[in-house]
């Protein structure tokens, strides 16, 4: 059973990356409320005490594995055309990773009690690091724009 579950996450990882690649930008802006900087994050210094500067370089980038997307680390912020790029890849990706935790509670129709428990551990262990990243760069380009604007 363990390979059929490993399998099914593989196939919702590149089926909802790939089908999120796809939607166009002003889809992704549709959600803008997920995106929104919440006044508990403190404009993203919460992240801070994960101390996500330290450790997220490395993790993998999937815009720099494929031909999606475009690998943020690449984006030089240089003027306000590179920033929008940023922010909306930046949606582009916390809205898949969101997406990717969704299908979790199905896995409870096809697995013991247990095991389903398991798998809501890991779509939410795998998937928030990803979202933290976005909220941290999100909340400093923030403060950034608030500083300069």
């Amino acid at each position: 059973m363990i390979w059929i579950n490993a399998a099914a996450w593989l196939f919702i990882h590149v089926s909802i990356s790939t089908i999120v690649y796809l939607l166009p930008p002003s889809f992704i802006a549709s959600f803008s409320c997920l995106y929104t900087i919440r006044n508990w994050e403190n404009d993203g210094k919460i992240y801070d005490i994960f101390k996500i500067k330290k450790w997220k370089h490395r993790l993998p980038e999937a815009g720099s594995w494929t031909k999606m997307g475009i690998a943020k680390s690449t984006l030089r912020l240089r003027n306000a055309d590179d920033l929008a790029v940023f922010k909306r890849e930046a949606s582009r990706s916390e809205l898949s990773h969101w997406l990717q935790i969704l299908p979790a509670p199905l896995f409870f129709l096809f697995n013991d009690p247990l095991s389903g428990w398991f798998i809501m551990l890991y779509a939410f262990s795998f998937n928030m690091p990803f979202i933290m990243i976005q909220r941290y760069n999100r909340g400093r380009l923030q403060r950034w724009e608030k500083k300069y604007s």
